[in-house]
């Protein structure tokens, strides 16, 4: 087994909006701050440190934008505790009118998962990932077919 047959956390969800809405809607923190984080320190752009602030929990996290292509896609990588994971973030349209979003985030493992002692709790990992970008997306794809903000991000883990 290669990393590249590594379990990923996968999500898609079509959002029937055109791919230039769905694409800037994720790299303008004016429009994402509506959806899913609280704040950010910049646009989503290559070469670029940010933070996103999700003020409802109190966490912020720092993103490494790795690679921006405009309308394709979007690469970063960030910090889950003491794993760093590449995030890709794809674009793809199915009609002028709608957008179909998969997120694929990776690197839990470095060497076989059979092999790692932490095996059980990054698999725990790994479902809480895969949750958290279903719900982002559910909630972007709320925000941007009807305006409207489900809190689908703050009421998952309400205080």
């Amino acid at each position: 087994m290669n990393n590249n047959t590594y379990p990923v956390v996968s999500a898609g969800m079509l959002i029937r909006k055109p791919i230039a809405e769905v694409f800037e809607a994720m790299v303008n923190p004016d429009i994402t701050s509506k959806f899913w984080f609280t704040r950010s320190s910049g646009r989503v752009e290559a070469g670029k440190t940010i933070e996103w602030e999700w003020g409802q929990f109190g966490i912020k996290d720092t993103v490494d934008i790795l690679e921006v292509k405009l309308n394709e896609m979007i690469s970063l990588n960030w910090q889950l505790g003491d794993i760093t994971t590449t995030v890709e973030m794809h674009f793809k349209p199915k009609s002028e009118e709608t957008t179909f979003v998969r997120v694929d985030e990776k690197g839990f493992w470095s060497t076989n998962p059979k092999e790692d002692k932490r095996l059980e709790e990054k698999i725990g990992l790994m479902l809480g990932q895969n949750g958290g970008w279903n719900l982002a997306l559910a909630s972007m794809k709320s925000w941007l077919e009807h305006g409207v903000d489900l809190n689908l991000i703050a009421d998952h883990s309400p205080a």
